[in-house]
């Protein structure tokens, strides 16, 4: 089944907006993408503008409504001024909070700080002049997202699963097939269907299962309704001048709860072994008594964060087991006609605080490279994607442990250095994807090609790009080795 071509209007002249959005022309590039989650909307959003013919795919009979809290940078925002509506939408529903760091007694351990791109002399982020507001509800965003593609009458197809990608290399696509027999053709077809997509087959030859990394998350998000019956949470509410996103240090566990009036969210992070119970999925919900089983002290710990998860509301506490993936060398197809995207390409552990930005990245950088490749060169513009990304990415994944073993040691005097913890330097929030997909894509492919040299620059600067596993990653954290040591690979500064 192939997209259908709703006009035969190719004039490259007229100019087309919608929504106040300028279309790019149009390219005649077919796209589908599978999966209606952040990194999909936002790819066929930006495929959209760039003149491409694009559809999603959703397995789900709908938008899903959970999730709790996500953490989005400027680089992910670049391109948000373009969207009018969106801008609007986003500026509802973004919290303006700040960090905070405290003891699990309570006992704050430094002063209430800005996240780094928005403090005074730091360098010029990708999204100025937006003043960057990090935090919102992931239900809340993916809804921003979906009303967008519904203004762009960007078609939807709910409840369909994909079973399996083909490519077809002498007609030159792509194509997803569903449980029903059904075969979706596309020039291209992007898989951004998550950690469990299928497409890793016809990608890199065989299933990839993801591997524990010996932590579960515990998370919630509190509904307004039942604020009032946490008392002392109210009161917290009802008191602080602005958001803040407290982060709790401790032994092998940290705990983020976010405070505002609009999104209120709580998440446990700790080591645990895994008993097969723990899933990747928002339906696996556990009772409150299970969060804080085993966990010695606890009686000792801020009662803010025991009465939130005691006053959750039943079957509302997600136990998330935190697994990935090894980095893939490879997100797309033989020939180029799949791609991956998001967490079917990247996956992240929380303590990244950017699995979200990097799909919202991949959809800028995707649709321009598309873009610049044109029909016939649609498959090598995928490739040249692939390219761009794969180090950024990984390396962001691998601030993940990094962050980690910064988080999970004893909290003691914070004051002087809570500004440097989760670090994340000027390189990965000054960084903007379609540009740098603009600027870099010709060198790129000729790399591709002809073997010219080409050496990628959306990394810290001096940085010594080296490949890692998660084997060594989780090693590290059971020696016990907190040195910051990624950190010190190249400049990572915020000036």
């Amino acid at each position: 089944m192939a997209i259908a071509d709703k006009s035969n209007n190719m004039d490259t002249k007229a100019n087309v907006i919608v929504d106040g959005i300028l279309r790019y022309p149009r390219t005649g590039l077919d796209i589908i993408i599978i999966g209606a989650g952040l990194g999909g909307m936002m790819a066929a959003i930006e495929c959209w503008r760039k003149g491409h013919e694009v559809q999603i795919i959703e397995k789900e009979s709908g938008l899903l409504a959970t999730g709790d809290i996500v953490a989005i940078g400027p680089s992910a925002w670049a391109n948000l001024q373009k969207y009018p509506s969106m801008l609007e939408e986003w500026s509802r529903i973004s919290v303006d909070a700040q960090t905070a760091y405290f003891n699990l007694d309570g006992k704050p351990s430094a002063e209430p700080f800005e996240f780094e791109y928005n403090r005074p002399g730091v360098a010029q982020h990708a999204a100025y002049p937006l003043k960057v507001r990090t935090v919102l509800a992931r239900p809340q965003l993916a809804q921003m997202l979906y009303h967008q593609c519904e203004r762009l009458s960007i078609p939807i197809s709910w409840d369909i699963s994909i079973v399996a990608y083909e490519e077809d290399v002498a007609s030159s696509v792509g194509i997803a097939v569903a449980a029903d027999g059904h075969r979706f053709k596309a020039d291209i077809v992007v898989a951004a269907d998550g950690i469990g997509s299928k497409s890793h087959m016809v990608v890199l030859g065989e299933p990839i299962r993801a591997m524990s990394t010996g932590y579960t998350c515990y998370r919630m998000t509190i509904p307004t309704e039942n604020i009032e019956l946490i008392p002392s949470l109210r009161k917290v509410l009802e008191e602080q001048k602005r958001s803040q996103l407290r982060i709790y240090k401790g032994h092998n566990l940290h705990v983020v709860l976010v405070l505002s009036k609009t999104v209120t969210a709580l998440a446990i992070t700790r080591e645990e072994e895994d008993a097969g119970s723990a899933v990747e999925s928002w339906a696996s919900t556990v009772p409150s008594e299970r969060v804080l089983a085993g966990i010695p002290g606890v009686e000792t710990w801020d009662t803010l964060i025991t009465d939130t998860i005691q006053g959750a509301a039943e079957n509302s506490i997600v136990r998330w087991k935190l697994a990935m993936r090894n980095p893939q060398t490879k997100w797309t197809s033989a020939a180029g006609h799949i791609i991956q995207v998001g967490d079917s390409a990247h996956s992240f552990v929380p303590t990244s605080a950017n699995g979200a930005c990097m799909a919202l990245e991949d959809g800028a950088s995707l649709a321009e490279c598309l873009r610049r490749g044109g029909k016939k060169g649609a498959a090598i513009a995928a490739k040249v994607h692939e390219l761009l990304r794969y180090q950024r990415v990984t390396l962001v994944q691998r601030t993940g442990f990094t962050n980690r073993r910064e988080l999970h040691t004893a909290t003691g005097e914070l004051s002087k250095h809570a500004l440097d913890l989760l670090r994340q330097g000027k390189w990965m929030w000054t960084h903007n994807s379609e540009a740098y997909a603009a600027e870099n894509f010709d060198k790129a492919r000729s790399h591709l090609e002809s073997s010219t040299p080409f050496q990628n620059t959306n990394l810290p600067v001096g940085h010594q790009y080296e490949d890692w596993t998660l084997e060594e990653e989780v090693e590290k954290e059971k020696l016990g080795i907190v040195v910051p040591d990624l950190k010190l690979n190249g400049d990572w500064s915020v000036v």
